[in-house]
């Protein structure tokens, strides 16, 4: 199995960085988990096992679960699995998605522990949806069976299970 976190950004935070007065330097500056997503979300350089400090992951959420093994059977019989990294990011970012049918039978059988939200828009429009977004750089993947802990790179996973595994026993 693979636990996804991804950092979410509170109403409180995001209302500060839009109304500052300094914009995304005024909210790193007040909050520091907004710093951390800036730093490892949208920063420059593809380094991000440099970028990611011992005291980020404390402002990580974890938003889901993904099943190496979720019970399909491919084509030719054979067990359709969940294998790396790669497959993760491709589950969670639709490339199984099917238009015609509007359903994603390999995100519905692989992916579970995500919340849903319920937002009203300003038309009156309700609106119910998964509260986590595509895997994205700057997100953590754990390999739950090594242990293992990667962040999502510009191209690529870069391993930061040292950070990670420090920063939890500092905690």
């Amino acid at each position: 199995m693979y636990n996804i976190f991804q950092i979410k950004i509170s109403n409180e935070v995001s209302d500060y960085v839009n109304t500052n007065g300094n914009g995304h330097s005024g909210g790193e500056a007040k909050y520091p988990i907004y710093e951390a997503y800036m730093r490892l979300m949208h920063g420059r350089g593809d380094d991000y096992a440099a970028k990611f400090k011992d005291t980020d992951f404390q402002h990580f959420t974890k938003v889901c679960e993904v099943k190496k093994d979720g019970g399909l059977v491919d084509g030719d019989g054979e067990q359709w699995l969940v294998r790396d990294l790669e497959d993760v990011f491709a589950v969670l970012n639709g490339r199984y998605f099917d238009e015609d049918s509007n359903e994603d039978v390999v995100f519905d059988n692989h992916v579970s522990g995500f919340k849903m939200k319920t937002v009203t828009r300003k038309d009156g429009e309700v609106v119910t949806y998964r509260d986590m977004h595509s895997l994205s750089v700057g997100d953590i993947v754990q390999d739950v069976d090594s242990g293992s802990f990667h962040i999502v790179a510009g191209m690529g996973f870069k391993d930061i299970t040292s950070q990670v595994i420090e920063a939890v026993q500092v905690a």
